[in-house]
């Protein structure tokens, strides 16, 4: 029972494959008969199929807008989390990744893998951007007593 769903699900694709194979084989002329036997007005649903375009590419363009406005958002949230660390212990972190992410640690500058000649804002820095790519976990998951 359960290849049935599938293979339903196959043959509406088929028949929607031949019905729109149908559609592009036939002529401008014989779909505007069609129309004209049907008593319809051709222009009045190019203009109704045009509507629903425009209003269909509207739509699409309010639901992008609507994820960038939420990515916006989450970008903003994400970044107010500042990591608040005395210098020293952001350098411990820093040598901690460094030490349990040998591919993390191989991307790196050889000043940042020794920690040497680095400013502390440099060293926070680093630990806020490796925390943003998900190489550290936030602060308050790190803190082990490790």
């Amino acid at each position: 029972m359960t290849g049935k769903p599938q293979s339903d699900q196959d043959a509406l694709n088929r028949l929607a494959d031949a019905l729109v194979e149908d559609l592009l084989e036939t002529s401008d002329q014989d779909i505007l008969a069609e129309v004209r036997e049907d008593n319809d007005d051709p222009s009045a649903i190019a203009a109704n199929m045009r509507a629903m375009f425009e209003k269909t590419v509207a739509s699409a363009g309010k639901a992008r807008l609507a994820a960038a406005r939420s990515a916006i958002v989450q970008d903003r949230q994400r970044s107010a989390v500042v990591i608040s660390l005395d210098p020293a212990e952001a350098r411990r972190r820093l040598e901690r990744i460094v030490a349990n992410d040998p591919e993390t640690a191989r991307k790196l500058t050889l000043a940042a893998r020794k920690g040497e000649g680095l400013s502390d804002s440099d060293v926070l820095s680093m630990l806020e951007d490796l925390e943003e790519l998900g190489v550290q976990p936030p602060p308050d998951q790190t803190d082990d007593n490790a």
